[in-house]
């Protein structure tokens, strides 16, 4: 009798596998042709592939439930390909469940449904019933309960939940809902009202009045350059790398992580000149100088013989080594980069520290009038490092892109430096100054302070629309409102 069995189930697989040969409707990426059409309507689309168009894919590894319409309707067609007179063949279920990565009561169910509607004489539907939004609906939370909850409470999502009484991954789908979002506070530096006074007045010096062509603007800086120091290090604490799961992580190590090798570098930079083609005139990058000495070995050691030179790096800048460094090497390379035919008479801007020169420095005043040019120092203000180009992004840029080269003393340090300098794009450049000049905007929005929000304006794709301006214009209302805010603290 199981033998008998066993042939009659033989027989209508085979006739299965003749209704539906693998290399016309499965291919080897469980694509599924299917049509909404009646029975034999199907029938005559497994035989001519070419009219196959609608295609289901059954690739449902993580979730088996929550099939779409098309794949029920796909699926009851075939049970009803399989059945007769509303009688599966025995395996049939585990055959579609497998083959179609469907749960077991999945496809009773909708079994079960076309059951009883063919034996109510009504047409099959096994469409989902859902309407809507449909499922468990969200939470309200008491967002004021959130708001009471001190800001010093609310620095991870682990300490929001506690306070909450809640889970962490309720605070996370917070999060992803948008109804709460995460902020990363950056320390500023502390200005007082005078601080804020000399900030508004500087900016209002960079403002060219309304004309009967334009309105205010700010000045096109195209005759100043931004100086200013930093400390590059041979290294990051930590470093993130990406390896394969065999490799073996990479070992760094030094005597102490609290006194990486660094040199200090004093970068340079004028604005780009760009034509409004997109062809660069010149790229504004006039030199980043390293502050290091070549000293000679006093004895030998296993690194080095006796007399062997090496650079090494100043640690101690004052302001004589300052004023070298300004006279001996930024000067020339001024007058030597300096695009031919633009204004002789140039501003250089640096910040007030204390090793800085005064402005009114007799050796350098007699440097910076020679082959004609008349180059003068000026200071931003105080507590501004929001007011200078190479502060607003320029040396974040260059360094992270020098902390790839992985230097190993301070001669490949220096390289480093300096291949990243080259390397750094002029449009960028060109970015960063138009960007300057949006900070100033903000700086006179908010009354000199520096609690503003970095403007992000999209220079690169405007630029791409040829819609990126050259100039920054000013509202004349903003510039009223400035000069009664100075007449009142005066």
């Amino acid at each position: 009798m199981d033998e008998q069995i066993a042939v009659e189930e033989l027989i209508q697989l085979e006739e299965y596998l003749s209704l539906y040969p693998e290399d016309d409707d499965i291919d080897s990426d469980m694509e599924v042709c299917f049509s909404s059409e009646s029975e034999s309507e199907n029938e005559e689309d497994t035989s001519n592939s070419e009219n196959r168009t609608n295609v289901i894919n059954f690739h449902r590894e993580g979730n088996k439930k929550n099939l779409t319409n098309d794949q029920r309707k796909f699926l009851v067609d075939r049970l009803l390909m399989m059945s007769t007179d509303g009688v599966l063949p025995k395996g049939a279920m585990k055959t579609m469940c497998e083959e179609y990565n469907v749960t077991r009561v999945t496809l009773w169910r909708l079994w079960s449904t076309v059951k009883s509607q063919l034996q109510q004489g009504l047409i099959v539907d096994v469409n989902n019933k859902k309407k809507g939004r449909a499922g468990r609906k969200p939470k309200e939370w008491d967002l004021e309960k959130i708001k009471a909850i001190p800001i010093e409470k609310r620095t991870t999502i682990r300490a929001l939940a506690n306070a909450l009484e809640i889970g962490i991954s309720v605070v996370y789908r917070l999060m992803k809902s948008g109804k709460l979002r995460a902020h990363t506070s950056s320390i500023k530096p502390s200005l007082s009202d005078k601080h804020k006074i000399n900030r508004l007045r500087f900016i209002l010096g960079q403002i060219i009045p309304r004309t009967v062509d334009s309105l205010p603007r700010f000045s096109c800086m195209y005759n100043v350059i931004h100086i200013d120091e930093k400390w590059f290090y041979m290294s990051k604490q930590t470093q993130r790398f990406y390896l394969f799961p065999w490799e073996e992580e990479p070992y760094r190590a030094c005597q102490n992580k609290r006194f990486i090798p660094k040199v200090m570098f004093e970068g340079v930079v004028a604005r780009p000149i760009i034509a409004e083609n997109g062809v660069i005139i010149w790229d504004g990058k006039i030199g980043i100088f390293a502050f290091t000495q070549i000293q000679y070995a006093k004895r030998n050691s296993c690194n080095r013989d006796v007399g062997t030179a090496e650079t090494k790096a100043i640690q101690s800048i004052t302001k004589e080594v300052i004023r070298s460094k300004l006279i001996n090497e930024v000067l020339p390379a001024i007058r030597a980069k300096w695009p031919a035919g633009s204004c002789k008479e140039i501003w250089i801007q640096q910040d007030n520290a204390r090793p800085h020169i005064n402005v009114n420095d007799a050796d350098f005043n007699e440097a910076a009038t020679k082959d004609g040019f008349q180059i003068r120092l000026t200071c931003q203000p105080a507590q501004s490092p929001d007011l200078n180009v190479l502060d607003l992004g320029f040396f974040a840029a260059i360094q992270s892109l020098q902390y790839k080269a992985f230097p190993s003393n301070v001669d490949e340090l220096v390289k480093a430096v300096e291949d990243a300098f080259d390397a750094f794009e002029p449009k960028s450049l060109s970015y960063t100054w138009l960007h300057y000049k949006y900070i100033m905007l903000e700086v006179l929005n908010c009354d000199g302070g520096n609690k503003y929000k970095n403007p992000h304006k999209g220079k690169k794709k405007l630029d791409n629309l040829g819609l990126l301006p050259t100039e920054v214009e000013v509202p004349e209302d903003l510039i009223q409102k400035t000069m009664e805010h100075l007449q009142d603290a005066a």
